[in-house]
């Protein structure tokens, strides 16, 4: 295989474009990651050649059978299916490929998982900042200077980076699953999951209680 092309799927198949429905149509080999999806790819995946890579994350050795693995694929061209847009933090360019320039890749963006979760919490963004939650040193450099905030890439060692918003008067919301059946909100963070957001918002009023207007 020569040519891959990222697809962004959306956060949800309600919100998937017609231009990744007409790509994974016509794709003689669809790539996933090997991962759970936060929602069922069975229906949408019906009689399509489904290839999946595992995530490298730092391991030489699985990133180099992944690309064997792509290279060794009759077919000139395929789609990666990618959650939400397909440029933000794309597994395929960071985990699958660990940032090697093997293949030509061509991007096509679907709904941003950023932008899923604005609408589902009634957010109207005029200027936000996206950060992973290992990016500590990076908080430390915005926060107060930034009213909103979107924190994603969360897992359990990284907790802290939201002790530190609260204590500069955010607000902050956790999404899980945000437009599937699954979808939670919530002000603490109650699940162990790759597809949850978080959102911090400076309060409007330091001393008030904006907790509940948001967990809604």
């Amino acid at each position: 295989m020569k040519k891959i092309i990222a697809v962004g799927i959306s956060p949800s198949l309600e919100l998937i474009t017609c231009k990744a429905l007409e790509l994974i149509k016509k794709a003689p080999v669809v790539l996933v990651y090997d991962n759970d999806f936060p929602f069922n790819l069975q229906e949408l995946l019906k009689d399509k050649k489904v290839i999946k890579l595992k995530p490298g994350f730092k391991e030489p050795n699985v990133i180099e059978e992944n690309i064997r693995v792509i290279e060794s694929l009759e077919e000139e061209w395929g789609v990666f299916l990618e959650i939400g847009d397909s440029s933000i933090r794309n597994p395929l360019y960071y985990h699958i490929l660990g940032r090697y320039k093997v293949f030509e890749i061509e991007r096509v963006p679907g709904v941003s998982s950023v932008t899923a979760v604005f609408s589902r919490l009634g957010i109207n963004a005029e200027h936000f900042c996206v950060i992973g939650a290992e990016e500590e040193s990076l908080l430390d450099s915005l926060i107060d200077r930034c009213d909103l905030f979107v924190i994603i890439n969360i897992h359990k060692e990284n907790l802290k980076i939201f002790d530190k918003l609260r204590e500069h008067s955010y607000v902050v919301t956790f999404v899980k699953d945000c437009y599937n059946e699954g979808k939670e909100i919530s002000n603490e963070m109650k699940w162990d999951t790759y597809w949850m957001i978080a959102v911090a918002r400076k309060r409007e009023n330091p001393s008030g209680n904006e907790e509940a207007k948001i967990a809604t």
